[in-house]
């Protein structure tokens, strides 16, 4: 109950009181025995009490004001005791004046005519309740109609009020609707004073998806506080007299709505039939984040052997949480972690996680397990930690981007559960729009940058770090093997001038400073700038055509580190220029189409041929750190044509229908005179149907090897949510690639299916197969049955380092679903 029954049941009780006739008190007695000895007809208002409406028509009673009305069969009154009774179809609706505002007259400073908006109502936010400020009549119009709003309704067979004791007793047909709750029962008891009462035989139940409660006695013994004698309990809404799917049984409850309910010998029953015990459960019973235990995650594994994991959320703040996952695995050891997540916009959030394991099992002894695995490491302190956050400060756009993990097999590992690098990359990859780098990477990427942007200028400023988690030793009586570069820092500034007057040219730049520090191996700094003057050439007013000339210039200060040496000089530098032009045109036609949503095609066809030169420049005395430092002699020209096509659906934009290119590239070197075609290159794209997509590349070597490399990509996604996508790649390394390096042919196909078999029942699996290694990297199924309050998941998993089988619960409104692997 709240507070709002209390003051229903004293206004229309006391208005009911001052009108209606005084009867003799043993009168009260026969009338709760519906026998009264005398019914005393219902009086009208006397000029001394407040405007009332009181009707008496169909054999309805009815008394009401502008802020309530009671309807009954009958209604009378009773003197000693001082107690009033009503009978049958008692209706109460207690309605409450909304405040008025102040005019805009009354708010000084303010012209003729202007309109008055508070910040909470501009910036679309919830206002928070606060005290209000008495109006005076200079506030009010001159003519003010009150304006009412219903805040509960109260239904009974019958009801009594001890005007003394401050009481109500209702029975038959109880039922009460405020707050967004209703509550039914067979008989209620009020205590008006104290705000609480017992109903019996009740029901209280959400208007929307929260909690549905039963029990023999409930009585509220608080500002929605609960205790629940021989109750159940169902976090989702059921229709009246349908057996529950699932429910939490109790001998005692005690529950707090936006709270907890805590459980004493509770049972967890599907379709009424207790399945587990327990002399102690809490259980979520709110519409809002709360601090408490979440579901735990149940598994078994064949190296892990029988593994735990009960989270814990705390709710620091509506911005701000932590959970703490206090996992353990039998043959591994104890394995904390924690996971922090931050909000206080749409551009500004955070989310850090961190795991720790002291890893009984990686021990050389172990023979078996490094056998079954191939894995590497040795080592037994394992440890992931990753992080990311966007923050803008003003104008300055920050991201930061953490990913550190204790060695090579980590990841590959422990790849599932609550905290494994599945379920991590998909929460970064949702929240951030940036996932975390391949789970096989040994080098990771650890950045922060700062970005800010003045109209066609940008500044860009970045801390770079990699985790190496390489399996390397150094080469004995050699030099140690390089540690990768970072960066410390990285300044870009790029930016576009036009000089619309001046034969429409543009100026173009980009600066970069980068300080490449590393543990082992050759650093320093290099400043770079790249400016470039382009302008289009007036060839003819069918033809695109524009040139571009740019000079670079490059500057090196080498520094050592560890037991690095550098033969050539400290300082260097490297003048660079290259030349580009480009011819084109454009054809377009549209092709008219009878049918029901396309209308008509577009066709737009764009011949081009591009030229580029860069000149020999001697670079090995530069050192190396990125593919700036190398750059290549040019002297070709690059041809080719693209398509564009565009359904016409008579919406204000085109569709887009598909698009083909093709281009090829023939160098003018020297070196290349014997094959100086490249490979034709072709990149398709089409979406036939709305819900369907093709994407297609391939390369083709026009003179021994043939096509080199395929790939290809389609999915198909359609209402009901069924999800269809296929992905196929080959990529042929030539022989020299093969013979410098440890790269093979790659071919790999990967398929994902996720079908609606029936109304309730769901199918997903998916593959990786690598056909060049002849081997399946990751394959899954799983069969979903999905009802009104409850759904479970039966599913297998492949890896060639471990199978298993999963069952996963998932309870409605209760959090994270509770898993079993095996």
């Amino acid at each position: 109950m709240t507070k709002l029954l209390p003051r229903m049941f004293v206004f229309s009780l006391f208005l009911v009181l001052s009108i209606a006739p005084i009867a003799d008190p043993s009168d009260l007695d026969a009338a709760e025995t519906d026998t009264p000895k005398k019914a005393p007809v219902l009086e009208k208002a006397t000029a001394e009490e407040p405007a009332q409406k009181v009707s008496e028509q169909a054999g309805e009673q009815s008394v009401a004001t502008e802020e309530w009305e009671i309807t009954a069969d009958r209604i009378i009154r009773y003197e000693d005791p001082h107690s009033i009774v009503a009978e049958g179809n008692i209706v109460l609706i207690k309605r409450k004046q909304v405040p008025p505002k102040k005019t805009k007259a009354s708010v000084a400073g303010l012209a003729a005519g202007e309109e008055v908006s508070d910040w909470n109502e501009l910036l679309e936010e919830e206002t928070v309740a606060e005290e209000e400020e008495e109006l005076t009549p200079a506030d009010l119009p001159e003519q003010t109609k009150p304006i009412y709003k219903t805040q509960a309704t109260v239904k009974a067979d019958w009801a009594t009020y001890d005007i003394a004791l401050n009481t109500i007793k209702a029975r038959g047909n109880v039922s009460v609707q405020a707050d967004g709750q209703y509550i039914f029962a067979e008989q209620a008891e009020i205590n008006l004073e104290q705000e609480t009462g017992t109903f019996r035989k009740a029901t209280i139940i959400g208007e929307e998806k929260d909690m549905h409660l039963e029990g023999e006695v409930i009585e509220k013994i608080g500002f929605k506080t609960y205790h629940i004698e021989d109750g159940w309990i169902i976090t989702c809404k059921i229709a009246d007299d349908e057996t529950a799917p699932w429910s939490f049984a109790a001998s005692d409850v005690v529950i707090k709505q936006d709270g907890y309910a805590v459980l004493k010998h509770a049972r967890f029953r599907i379709k009424d039939v207790p399945v587990f015990y327990s002399p102690y459960l809490v259980v979520p019973a709110k519409s809002k984040r709360e601090t408490g235990f979440l579901l735990p995650e149940i598994s078994s594994s064949q190296n892990g052997g029988f593994g735990f994991n009960l989270p814990f959320f705390w709710n620091i703040s509506d911005s701000t949480d932590l959970t703490i996952y206090t996992q353990y695995f039998a043959n591994r050891g104890y394995m904390p972690g924690a996971e922090f997540r931050y909000i206080t916009s749409t551009t500004d959030k955070g989310m850090a996680m961190a795991n720790y394991l002291y890893d009984e099992l990686s021990d050389p002894s172990e023979v078996e397990y490094y056998n079954d695995t191939g894995f590497t490491h040795d080592n037994k302190d394992r440890y992931w930690f990753r992080a990311k956050a966007d923050q803008n400060f003003g104008a300055w756009i920050t991201r930061l981007d953490l990913d550190i993990v204790s060695d090579r097999d980590y990841l590959t590992e422990f790849n599932t559960g609550f905290t494994g690098f599945k379920a991590s990359n998909d929460d970064f990859l949702d929240t951030f729009g940036r996932s975390l780098e391949n789970k096989t990477d040994d080098q990771r990427t650890n950045a922060l940058g700062v970005q800010r942007s003045w109209g066609s200028t940008s500044l860009a400023a970045q801390m770079l770090g990699i985790n190496d988690v390489r399996d390397l030793q150094d080469p004995v009586g050699g030099p140690p093997i390089p540690t990768p570069l970072w960066n410390l820092p990285a300044i870009d500034y790029t930016g576009t001038l036009p000089f619309e007057k001046l034969w429409d040219m543009t100026l173009q730049w980009d600066a970069s400073y980068y300080n490449y520090w590393r543990e082992e191996g050759i650093g320093g700094h290099r400043a770079d700038i790249y400016p470039t003057l382009s302008a289009p050439l007036p060839i003819s007013p069918y033809l695109e055509s524009r040139a571009e000339i740019g000079l670079r210039e490059t500057l090196y200060s080498v520094q050592t580190y560890g037991e690095a040496e550098w033969d050539e000089d400290d300082t260097q530098n490297r003048f660079l220029y290259d030349i580009h032009a480009e011819l084109g045109t454009t054809l377009m036609r549209t092709f008219a189409i009878s049918g029901e949503k396309i209308t008509g095609l577009t066709h737009e066809v764009r011949p081009y041929v591009d030229y580029d030169f860069i000149p020999d420049v001697d670079q090995t005395d530069l050192p190396s750190f990125d593919g700036v430092d190398r750059i290549s002699e040019r002297n070709e020209i690059v041809y080719g044509i693209d398509n564009f096509i565009n359904a016409l659906t008579g919406d204000y934009d085109d569709d887009e229908y598909g698009w083909l290119k093709i281009k090829q590239s023939y160098s003018f070197l020297d070196e290349n005179s014997d094959e100086p075609f490249s490979d034709i290159n072709l990149r398709l794209k089409w979406y036939p149907l709305s819900q369907l997509e093709f994407d297609y590349e391939t390369d083709f070597d026009v003179y021994d090897t043939g096509f080199v490399k395929h790939d290809f990509y389609t999915t198909y996604r359609n209402g009901r949510g069924d999800v269809f996508q296929l992905e196929y790649f080959f990529q042929d390394n030539t022989p020299e690639e093969l013979e410098n390096s440890s790269l093979i042919d790659t071919e790999q196909i990967n398929a994902l299916v996720d079908l609606q078999l029936a109304a309730s029942f769901r199918i997903k699996a998916g593959i990786e197969h690598s056909i060049a290694n002849d081997e399946t990297n990751e394959a899954n199924v799983s069969l979903i049955y999905q009802a009104l309050c409850w759904s479970v998941e039966l599913g297998s998993q492949y890896t060639p380092t471990d199978t298993s089988i999963m069952l996963m619960f998932n309870l409605a409104n209760l959090g994270s679903p509770l898993r079993f692997y095996y």
